[in-house]
């Protein structure tokens, strides 16, 4: 009976938080209707709390059900903070505190409710068939965050003047959030509220991390039960043929990522602090800029990006640090910080222990990634240092093509204006965010691990290798088929993409092959044709970012299910003249 109740108080909560969304959403003007609004946001925390608080009384309290419950408790004090921060004024307007926390809850209650019905043997099963391969749930995960992400960026509560976004524009900014994109069709420094920058924020974490990766993780924590479909479909997701070892890796990328985006947040409250002189508008910019560069993002709380900081060498070098961190993938930084730490250990200890080496995917993701660091900062020089860099220190000129580099791993953040670069610089630009991060991390492109496949398969039949070698080591043939293949398909994408821009855009060929490569390798970067697109354009750089995020394998997988042949049927060999 006391589990009905609660059911019934969760019910409640949920109905009375969809009753003030839809009244929300229709931006009432009447005084009247405005005080109900207010007494209902309020309604809701109240129960909300009182829901949490009856758990925990009927219950009995354990450690085991302060885990199963840790989220809402955190969500508690997080309201607390809110209201606290709101009462200030310093912060947090006052009066747009409810409307936002009544939207979480909603959230959270949904996420209930549909667990709830996931419950039912008939749906359960639907399901199951719906997401039966990894992929489509992979893309799937995607489309609901993007929808969710959109629906709130639309709230009044989400805009500082209090006035609606349009849905495609919405839909554009969540996209681009989730994909960690950082095109806009809209001023984030002005259009956007605390509340709306903050949901933004939100939005580049799970797009950074992966709905997928933070479920999982969530459940682990609270104790619940991982199905070997859940641990493949992870594994498929983060590129790593161990299953048994996934709930340690994402561990460790929960680990790493709060450790990493704390840093860089610490460091840039310093520099923040003496730029506004202004503890709370500190905090805010640093934690907003180290998870939007962490997870290659690129999005910025100022009008001209990063352009205002062009000189500072210590802003510039915190930002690429946390780029090139986020763009070496979680694997590879896992595997460099054990093999630093143990040969460290052994070299400081007499106690000695089993020695840990790179593995050879970490071995071609930092070694292509320096090269393509120092080739684009030496290209990006060379190209501009008469042209946009004329007017800048010498110092300056070298630390904003170093930047430019960086941030072309399709991080997106930018110091000098794009749009006034020559076309050899934009094409540049373009092979480089075509290429970009690696494998499992948060950047996106085709990948330098596969520029580095392609790579030692040209080499082994330039040297005349019956095998494809690399390092005293052998690649399989598949290794070899899928890297072509990735690239087949992107740059089949890329090309379709660009020519139906083409159709509905009025802009220069290099400009829009410029925004489509920016979309689909999810940097970010943009000549400023982005903002006055018309609505055609911006779907097909929506689709293309989406396709770009959830990776064009993944896509084409979930598209159409791959299936191996055991067929032991051999057909006559066949002659091709070239």
């Amino acid at each position: 009976m006391p589990v009905r109740s609660n059911e019934r108080l969760i019910l409640c909560v949920f109905l009375l938080g969809i009753f003030s969304f839809i009244i929300e959403f229709l931006n009432p003007s009447n005084r009247f209707l405005l005080l109900g609004l207010s007494f209902l946001e309020w309604l809701v925390m109240g129960l909300f709390v009182l829901e949490i608080v009856r758990r925990f009384w009927l219950a009995r309290l354990s450690l085991n059900l302060v885990r199963r419950n840790i989220f809402d408790l955190a969500l508690v004090i997080f309201f607390g903070f809110t209201i606290w921060a709101g009462y200030r004024g310093d912060l947090i307007d006052f009066e747009r505190v409810p409307v936002f926390i009544v939207n979480i809850i909603l959230i959270r209650y949904l996420f209930h409710l549909l667990h709830q019905i996931s419950r039912f043997e008939r749906v359960n099963a639907y399901l199951k068939r719906i997401f039966y391969h990894p992929a489509l749930t992979i893309a799937a995960s995607f489309l609901v965050v993007i929808l969710f992400g959109a629906l709130i960026l639309m709230m009044p509560f989400a805009s500082s003047d209090g006035v609606r976004l349009n849905p495609l524009d919405a839909l554009f900014t969540a996209t681009s959030a989730v994909c960690v994109t950082g095109l806009i069709v809209v001023d984030t420094a002005t259009r956007f509220s605390l509340y709306g920058k903050i949901v933004i924020m939100g939005l580049i974490q799970i797009g950074g991390l992966g709905i997928m990766i933070l479920a999982y993780f969530a459940a682990y924590l609270m104790g619940r039960r991982i199905s070997i479909e859940e641990k493949l479909t992870m594994s498929y997701f983060l590129n790593d043929q161990e299953v048994k070892k996934v709930t340690g890796t994402i561990t460790w990328i929960i680990l790493f990522t709060l450790i990493i985006e704390s840093l860089g947040a610490s460091l840039l409250y310093r520099f923040f602090l003496d730029w506004f002189n202004s503890h709370s508008k500190a905090l805010i910019y640093a934690v907003f800029h180290s998870v939007s560069a962490f997870c290659n993002a690129g999005f910025a709380l100022f009008s001209n990006n990063l352009e205002g900081f062009q000189s500072s060498v210590f802003l510039n070098i915190v930002i690429c640090s946390l780029i090139i961190a986020g763009g070496l993938s979680f694997i590879v930084l896992v595997n460099l910080i054990q093999t630093v730490y143990v040969n460290i250990r052994n070299a400081l200890s007499e106690q000695k222990i089993q020695r840990i080496y790179l593995s050879l995917n970490s071995k071609a993701v930092l070694i292509v990634t320096v090269i393509l660091l120092i080739s684009g900062t030496v290209f990006v020089y060379v190209l501009e240092h008469r042209t946009t860099l004329i007017n800048l220190a010498l110092g300056t000129q070298y630390l904003t093509a170093f930047f430019q580099s960086v941030t072309l791993r399709t991080a997106g953040f930018n110091t000098i204006n794009i749009g006034g670069l020559r076309t050899g610089t934009l094409l540049l630009m373009v092979v480089l965010m075509f290429i970009g991060g690696a494998a499992g991390s948060t950047a996106g492109g085709i990948k330098v691990n596969t520029v580095f496949v392609v790579f030692a398969y040209l080499k082994s039949i330039i040297t005349g290798k019956s095998e494809i070698l690399i390092m005293n080591q052998a690649l399989g043939r598949e290794l070899v088929i899928r890297a072509f293949l990735i690239i087949i398909i992107s740059l089949t994408i890329v090309t379709a993409s660009t020519m139906a821009m083409t159709l509905c855009e009025p802009y220069a060929l290099e400009k829009i092959l410029f925004e489509v490569v920016s979309a689909f390798g999810t940097v970010g970067l943009s000549t400023g044709i982005t903002p006055d697109l018309s609505g055609w354009g911006k779907l097909i750089l929506i689709m293309t970012m989406f396709i770009g995020r959830a990776g064009p394998l993944t896509m084409m997988f979930a598209l159409f299910p791959y299936r191996t042949s055991n067929s032991a049927i051999k057909y006559p060999e066949g002659t091709i003249i070239f």
